[in-house]
């Protein structure tokens, strides 16, 4: 019976402030925010309790629709992630009231960004506020879009004192952070909580989970020396013109510096770091795998992690158009051949990419022809292989 241990040890804050048990579940827990509630209310919620509860009963929650579909494929989902990160730890199932008590805070302290990602939008990202307003400024006034809100309740770290007040309550008791954005390299009041741990003495036992897009360096890492182990994920999902089209804002040779200084901490004796590379594969980037896994190769990171897209809809890997289903099969089934060390994960994308029966292309070119109007770009040049498999032209 499926099991997942992240109800019963774990918390995530969205970066609008709500609560969700995990980054992948669909809904979050109703009537909850942390600017009225605490961390430990939503962990003890009815909302808790119930999927605490279903997981006992062996039911598959709906909720966690994400990680059943990723299984179907056959790919390693988040839920059994960490039922394998977090396997030292003895779970009592049955206690669906209180889990095991508050360990692990998935934090996303707002939505503090400096990028416009294809793959994001402003309820993640600040800066795309703006272009998602300018989208529909003859239909909607700035002051009623829901962009306008996402920046407002974006916030929320820096106006809950509650919060940061409960999180200090419960600091002894937390052994595992995650940090992902917004960008959290850019969020000062996560370097603030990093100093309060290391000051109270518990920094030493504490692990630190970081997901960053690589355009940021910290101006004084040393802070990271104190925790138990610190493992950093650069979320990179293509290379080169393709990278900085794809992650809006970004330059490729800055990424790489970044990374080039990051490994360098992880190869002095005195940080505990590990790297690793995040790509998420969408239909942008899964005729580039090559290239990606090339690039890969030269930056020596300690691990590689396959994710998937399941939102924004229309660019996940489940919705690609049928027309180009046959063609991006044949290149995956060549990388499939080549890179053997990807075999299962490449497997996995392969039985999303041929579940999908979207014949139509309009949503999908659509989304893509507004952003690139709006930021002088052009898909068919800078992704001319994927662009002529689905048809687009700007």
């Amino acid at each position: 019976m499926p099991k997942c241990i992240l109800p019963w040890i774990s918390i995530e804050t969205t970066p609008m402030g709500t609560m969700r048990p995990c980054c992948l579940t669909t809904n979050g827990i109703p009537d909850m925010n942390l600017k009225t509630h605490t961390l430990q209310d939503g962990f003890t919620s009815d909302y808790m309790v119930d999927l605490r509860s279903a997981f006992r009963d062996g039911k598959t929650p709906g909720q966690c629709r994400n990680c059943w579909r990723e299984e179907d494929a056959g790919k390693k989902s988040k839920r059994e992630y960490m039922l394998e990160k977090f396997k030292h730890i003895e779970v009592d199932w049955e206690n669906v009231e209180q889990g095991n008590g508050l360990h692990f805070l998935d934090l996303k302290l707002g939505n503090i960004c400096n990028l416009k990602c294809r793959i994001c939008g402003s309820w993640s990202s600040s800066k795309w506020a703006k272009e998602e307003i300018d989208y529909v400024a003859d239909q909607i006034p700035a002051k009623d879009h829901a962009a306008t809100q996402w920046l407002k309740d974006g916030q929320w770290p820096r106006k809950s004192k509650t919060f940061w007040d409960h999180l200090d309550e419960i600091l002894p008791d937390i052994k595992y952070f995650e940090f992902t954005g917004g960008e959290p390299w850019m969020i000062k009041q996560h370097f603030d909580l990093l100093q309060r741990a290391v000051d109270q003495g518990f920094a030493q036992g504490i692990d630190i989970d970081y997901n960053t897009n690589a355009t940021q360096f910290p101006k004084d890492p040393s802070i990271w020396k104190h925790f138990k182990h610190i493992q950093i994920a650069f979320s990179v999902d293509n290379t080169g013109k393709r990278f900085e089209y794809e992650r809006y804002g970004a330059k490729w040779n800055r990424a790489n510096t970044n990374i080039k200084k990051v490994n360098a901490l992880r190869d002095d004796l005195n940080y505990p770091i590990t790297t690793q590379l995040c790509t998420t594969w969408n239909v942008h980037n899964i005729y580039y795998m090559d290239e990606i896994l090339t690039w890969a190769q030269t930056k020596n990171f300690d691990s590689i992690h396959f994710n998937v897209l399941h939102d924004p809809f229309e660019f996940s890997l489940s919705c690609i158009p049928v027309r180009a289903q046959s063609q991006v099969m044949i290149y995956l089934q060549k990388q499939q051949v080549k890179w053997t060390q990807y075999a299962s994960d490449i497997d996995a994308l392969k039985k999303i990419v041929v579940s999908s029966k979207f014949d139509s292309t309009t949503e999908l070119h659509t989304k893509l022809r507004r952003t690139d109007l709006y930021r002088n770009q052009n898909f068919a040049q800078s992704h001319a292989k994927m662009a002529k498999a689905i048809g687009y032209e700007l």
